[in-house]
């Protein structure tokens, strides 16, 4: 029958049958007659399951710092068509909170940015929640994923307050709510398993309200390569970006992406998938009393000892369950009492210290290799912003990264994929990836439109891609960056191309901030301050403001400095400025990238 699908003359004809000319006639009206109602019918098959589709609504909101929880939300979205639901995935700085009262069946995925706090694009929708004249939720359905990473204080805060607001107002929880660490990825897909069939079935079967979508810029292609699938890129150069004197190793990286059929777009990220340190791992395994090739459990498996330590486990930065653990056999009574003092003062007890540090220090002996594999984290991919733009530089993907290194308990520690990179693979080395795009993170559409770049140290390195994006596409539009560092004469990234951007006119101002190289300390908000009414009229004229960087201590203290310099040049007092700021956020003006 698959004729039938087609606008084609049915394959046989009436004059092909030995009738006589009624009988022709009357079978030629008949088969006529037979394939058009089966067309029709069709169609009305087609335009009821489509229809069928459309009567249960699913809305998603994301709240998300770097992309995780806006993938996971698309995720959800895809798998919803299985259960009869149709899902409008929406990020919260888009969303009104009288429309979002009114959606029957929500799911709501955020990470957690900084200490405990809602992501950028969440803080609007949150202030909005939050409101003693909130909205009440009561015909509402819902399920919280909350993504985090046990290693910071008030892990998964932000899922956290989302699942108890929206209780307290009275929408109905579904499923529980789960709060992921660092490796979201499996629990993620369980709770979109648990959580879609039984929302499914909840509240009416159409009819309610339904978010609108906003007009958005198209959806980046979903990457082919992942955590469990990584592509294996070779580094075909790396060099060291900061002078022989100066007191940091920066180096940059260049990743061939030749046979990977990937892409990506200024502003993404890519995660690296590093392995540990030969010497690390040796120091471990000696003091559990353990040898490299014996054999242990992990994941399911058995593995060789050193294969888990050197792949498999996050063997340098301690777990808060190891920490409990090498606290509670230590015997310590000093440690022992941390634990009833709370995260902060427990974290700042150990901070600093690696596993080894604290089974030497606290617990030697104290510990089998089969109890640290039970106690320690997976190795986490390592996200970096990417320094490059691929229409610069076909087939390749620069990195900028800063190698972590530091003495503490008479010992030399060591970041475990900075220095994994920088000690450990040499040009021709395979280095295992895949990419992570952020969607609001890029340049703009509006080629006319200005932009500003905040990026000292290695927040630099999304916009040395964005302004390879902006002569590669023969953008119009003004570009500013503030870039800072220790010493002008060892730490200026780039140096040479930045003087050349600048020289040939694609970078219009470019400030910088050394912040040793004077008596007084000079840092990036300093200089927004001194340019604040040239920064203020950009933003009036629909300049673009990016921020990269240090999350703890630059990005605080820039958006201080931008809500003083819109309060001061705006004739704003302190909640106008903050509702400036705000619209600059809810327009996608004011992103960041911090970590």
């Amino acid at each position: 029958m698959e004729h039938l699908k087609s606008n084609k003359k049915v394959p046989f004809l009436p004059q092909d049958i030995p009738f006589n000319d009624d009988q022709r006639q009357w079978l030629g009206g008949f088969l006529a007659g037979l394939h058009t109602r089966l067309l029709v019918k069709e169609e009305h098959v087609t335009t009821v399951n489509t229809a069928s589709s459309q009567v249960k609504p699913l809305t998603i909101i994301y709240g998300s710092q770097t992309g995780n929880a806006e993938s996971v939300a698309e995720e959800a979205a895809e798998i919803a068509k299985n259960h009869g639901l149709t899902a409008h995935v929406q990020d919260m700085d888009d969303v009104e909170l009288d429309q979002l009262s009114k959606v029957e069946r929500l799911l709501v995925i955020t990470s957690t940015y900084g200490e405990g706090e809602m992501p950028d694009n969440a803080q609007a929708l949150w202030d909005d929640i939050s409101a003693e004249d909130a909205p009440r939720f009561d015909n509402t359905y819902f399920s919280v994923l909350a993504l985090g990473d046990t290693n910071y204080d008030d892990f998964c805060l932000a899922g956290i307050e989302w699942d108890e607001r929206l209780e307290a107002l009275g929408a109905t929880r579904v499923a529980n709510r789960v709060d992921c660490d660092v490796a979201y990825e499996s629990p993620a897909q369980e709770w979109i398993a648990e959580t879609l069939p039984t929302i499914a079935q909840k509240g009416s079967q159409g009819g309610s309200e339904v978010i609108p979508a906003p007009s958005i810029a198209p959806k980046k292609v979903k990457p082919k390569y992942n955590r469990d699938n990584p592509f294996e890129a070779e580094l075909v150069r790396k060099y060291t970006l900061n002078n022989p004197n100066s007191g940091k190793e920066t180096c940059h990286y260049e990743l061939s992406l030749l046979d990977s059929g990937e892409s990506y777009e200024a502003g993404d990220a890519i995660n690296l998938l590093p392995c540990n340190r030969p010497d690390l791992v040796e120091e471990l395994i000696s003091l559990l009393g353990a040898r490299k090739e014996q054999h242990e459990q992990y994941d399911g498996h058995t593995q060789e000892l050193q294969k888990i330590f050197t792949e498999d486990l996050e063997i340098r930065i301690p777990s808060k369950e190891f920490i409990i653990e090498v606290a509670t056999r230590s015997g310590d009574q000093t440690f022992i009492a941390k634990l009833d003092e709370g995260t902060q003062a427990l974290n700042e007890f150990v901070w600093g210290l690696d596993c080894v540090d604290l089974l030497s220090r606290y617990a030697p002996n104290a510990f089998t290799a089969s109890d640290f594999i039970r106690l320690a984290k997976p190795l986490a991919p390592r996200a970096y912003s990417i320094s490059s733009s691929i229409k610069q530089h076909t087939n390749e993907v620069h990195l900028t990264i800063a190698s972590v290194r530091y003495h503490q308990a008479d010992r030399a520690h060591n970041g475990v994929c900075s220095t994994f990179l920088a000690d450990l693979c040499e040009p021709g080395s395979k280095i295992k990836c895949y990419f992570a795009p952020n969607k609001h993170f890029s340049v703009p559409q509006d080629s006319t439109a200005p932009i500003i770049m905040i990026g000292p140290g290695t927040g630099i390195a999304p916009f040395r891609g964005f302004l390879e994006e902006r002569l590669a596409t023969k953008a119009s539009g003004d570009n500013w960056l503030f870039f800072g560092d220790r010493t002008k004469e060892n730490d200026f990234l780039y140096q040479q191309e930045l003087e050349q951007m600048q020289e040939s006119g694609l970078l219009t101002h470019l400030d910088l901030a050394f912040s040793r190289d004077q008596e007084q300390k000079i840092y990036v908000q300093d200089k927004m301050q001194a340019q604040g009414e040239r920064l203020f009229s950009w933003l009036e004229r629909g300049a673009y403001l990016y921020v990269c960087g240090d999350a703890f201590k630059m990005a605080k203290d820039v958006d201080k400095a931008l809500h003083n310099i819109i309060a001061q040049h705006g004739g704003l007092n302190e909640a106008e400025s903050q509702e400036y700021v705000a619209n600059l956020k809810k327009q996608k003006r004011y992103v960041r990238d911090v970590y």
